[in-house]
């Protein structure tokens, strides 16, 4: 392929130019002593002009948690909903997750990584130039572990309970230094099995409101999930100051999914196919490998440049079967399907500094990449129906971006941004559509401290950022459903969908009022063109939904967070932490007639409470998250509405001797349900699923020592 060929051809070029550039600097530069103390002592919220939240290793550990969404719940401006990360209560891309500072691979899923795999979590709510700018709502960057300064050995094993309900986990991380090599590893099992009723209503009225039909559905989901993953890392001190990495991270799971149900007929017509059962089995498996080299120039220069590969292969087998109410099966059938994805990055970073406080960067991102999915469906009434799809995307990046410390209260941060993707999809019943798009991001920053040690300081950021469509989106291939109707429709995508852009503004107040204490107050608004809607439409009997550009869409954001050691207020208390996070959002989109008419279902309140207390060999705390109701209207027919979600988690550390350590956590203890409702409502009526899933108490246990 030519592109992945210019890809290799300009990450080589730029490398080995720098290699040439320094050798030439060695000879002519002074020598430079460089003072890593007080970097490590930085406080990158308080200090950085571009402002992000940074949480460490320690407090992502904390709660022994199987995987990191279940960490994320619990940090501020941060929900999950339905398995995603949302920041301003938006999810649906809108968020971007980044891994090691680089778009996630292909295939990718928080709940696919450990806690104990990462270093830390970076939170940005408004971008930069050297990030990907697909990220209207903000971004997560999760930096996985590197070798530490000193040896270090460790295995974690724990086991977890709820009703219904088991997980075991087991873990190893290892890292050592022998002089100017260093290493990390990671390795993580888990297995989990689950069976979650769910009990669910259907019901229709006409336009007067009379009942016409109402369905009692009973069933849920059952199977078992086991996952492992791997994160070696090489790391090689040069002679000439130079760093040279190999990190990957590889990643498999198996998954048995099992979702029958019977429908109850109460009143009114009868349902199609009363007795309905599906089964999945699936399989995947992710790789990602990254060279990286850190060349140091003259003048505190430096290079930083990577080459990596991505690979993943997921193949799943879908069993349906639906069966009338005289006992004949009305549908058999059976898909296997296989979905590959290879592509190969290059990144590269130029950075150096300048006299009067500048310091600044350019840089690089480009991929190259390609889908290929085979699908096979065989119907007991019908022949089996293969197909086939591909999707090529390439993707390339160019930024600039420069940093100026004014004086010791004003900074400001400057950056352009320009992306530009192109995708072309085909298959066996489509012909070619090539999908081109690109961005131009300004970005502007800017932190003022008040003067002398108030601890008072003012951030102020504009910024252009986008949403681009994902490739399910753009595939036009018609996934259907058992019993179609209006609340149950068939999908397609659209290759004609166009990038969302986001014209966004950001402001915030932050007080260190003692050590370790912070008062946090930001706002935000973002104005979105090109919003993408679901459209709903019936045609030849069967309802579809197909997503499209329509408008604009604006959205508003305030946080609040405070964090305190609480003897700085009561100076006799027990010497706890205290974190508090409160969040309201809200969005219009325009083309929907309201009221509810928010964004891709939106949280419009959140908020979290908790506590961490160290007394003795004994580590305690606790976790209180709130996410409010919401009603959301999704087009002029639909509406969704999803319960209030209170959560309580606990944990316990107690500290056995030196190396052992004993962490016990319990999970849900408000075992709150989950409760959500679909209406269709036209000139005829209505049609609304309701729907009640029980919350369970989970109880966790687990070991840890280091050898």
């Amino acid at each position: 392929m030519k592109s992945s060929q210019f890809v290799l051809a300009a990450s080589t070029f730029a490398c080995a130019a720098a290699y040439a550039h320094g050798e030439g600097a060695e000879q002519t530069a002074p020598a430079i002593v460089e003072i890593t103390g007080s970097a490590a002592n930085r406080d990158a919220r308080r200090d950085d002009t571009a402002g992000k939240i940074v949480i460490n290793r320690e407090e992502i550990v904390r709660y022994g948690d199987t995987n990191v969404l279940d960490t994320l719940k619990r940090l501020p401006g941060v929900t999950v909903n339905g398995g995603v990360a949302q920041l301003r209560g938006l999810g649906a891309g809108y968020t971007q997750i980044l891994l090691n500072g680089e778009r996630a691979p292909a295939g990718f899923s928080l709940d696919s990584l450990s806690p104990e795999s990462i270093e830390r979590i970076e939170i940005a709510r408004a971008a930069t130039a050297d990030s990907s700018t697909n990220a209207i709502a903000g971004t997560i960057n999760i930096i996985l572990k590197r070798a530490t300064p000193q040896g270090q050995r460790e295995w974690k094993a724990g086991l977890g309970h709820s009703s219904g309900m088991a997980e075991g986990k087991a873990s190893l991380n290892m890292s050592d230094r022998d002089g100017k090599f260093s290493y990390s590893l990671s390795a993580n099992a888990s297995r989990n099995t689950f069976r979650r009723p769910v009990t669910t209503t259907e019901s229709g009225r006409d336009r007067t409101g009379a009942s016409l039909f109402m369905h009692a559905l009973r069933g849920g989901d059952f199977g078992s999930f086991n996952a492992f993953n791997l994160g070696p890392r090489l790391n090689w001190q040069l002679d000439n100051g130079d760093m040279l990495s190999w990190q990957s991270f590889i990643y498999a799971n198996r998954l048995h999914y099992g979702s029958p149900y019977v429908t109850d007929y109460l009143s009114g017509a009868h349902v199609i196919d009363p007795l309905n059962d599906s089964t999945t089995y699936s399989t995947r498996l992710n790789g990602r490998t990254d060279l990286n080299w850190i060349r140091k120039l003259g003048n505190s220069a430096k290079l930083d440049a990577r080459i990596g590969l991505d690979a993943a292969n997921y193949a799943t087998e879908l069993g349906q079967r639906s069966t009338s109410a005289a006992g004949a099966a009305s549908q058999d059938r059976f898909v296997d399907g296989l979905s590959r994805d290879r592509a190969i990055r290059s990144t590269g970073k130029y950075t150096g500094q300048s006299d009067g406080g500048h310091a600044f960067g350019l840089g690089w991102e480009a991929s190259v990449g390609r889908n290929t999915s085979d699908r096979n469906q065989f119907d007991f009434s019908a022949p089996a129906t293969p197909e086939r799809y591909h999707a090529d995307l390439s993707r390339l990046a160019l930024y600039a971006q420069d940093e100026w410390a004014i004086d010791s209260q004003w900074s400001i941060y400057l950056g352009g941004r320009w992306e530009g993707i192109h995708t072309t999809i085909g298959g066996s019943s489509l012909a070619d559509i090539a999908n081109r798009s690109s961005v131009f991001s300004p970005i502007m920053h800017g932190l003022y401290k008040f003067p002398g040690n108030s601890g008072s300081q003012l951030r102020l950021a504009l910024t252009r950022t986008y949403k681009a469509p994902d490739a399910t989106q753009l595939v036009p291939r018609r996934v259907t459903t058992i019993n179609n109707s209006a609340s149950n429709p068939d999908t397609i995508g659209n290759p004609g969908l166009r990038p969302e852009l986001a014209t966004g503004l950001d402001a915030a107040y932050e007080y260190y009022w003692a050590k370790g204490a912070l008062l946090s107050m930001s706002v935000a608004v973002r104005h979105i063109d090109n919003v993408t809607v679901q459209q709903l439409s019936e045609s030849a009997g069967r309802w579809l939904i197909r997503p499209e550009n329509a408008g604009r869409a604006d959205v508003r954001n305030i946080e609040l967070e405070s964090r305190f050691p609480l003897q700085t207020v009561w100076a006799q208390g027990p010497a706890m932490d205290v974190r508090l996070s409160l969040s309201r959002n809200w969005s219009t989109v325009r083309a929907v007639p309201g009221p509810d008419n928010r964004l891709a279902e939106q949280i419009p309140l959140s908020g979290t409470a908790g506590v961490d207390y160290k007394f003795s060999t004994w580590t305690m705390g606790g976790t209180y998250t709130f996410n409010s109701a919401r009603r959301v209207q999704v087009s002029s027919t639909q509406s969704s509405y999803a319960s209030v979600r209170r959560d309580m988690e606990l944990y316990g550390l107690w500290k056995v001797n030196q190396t052992s350590q004993l962490r016990l956590s319990v999970w849900n203890f408000l075992h709150q349900d989950w409760v959500t409702d679909r209406t269709y409502t036209s000139a005829q009526g209505t049609r609304n699923t309701h729907s009640v899933q029980p919350g369970k108490v989970w109880v966790r246990a687990m070991w840890e020592a280091r050898f």
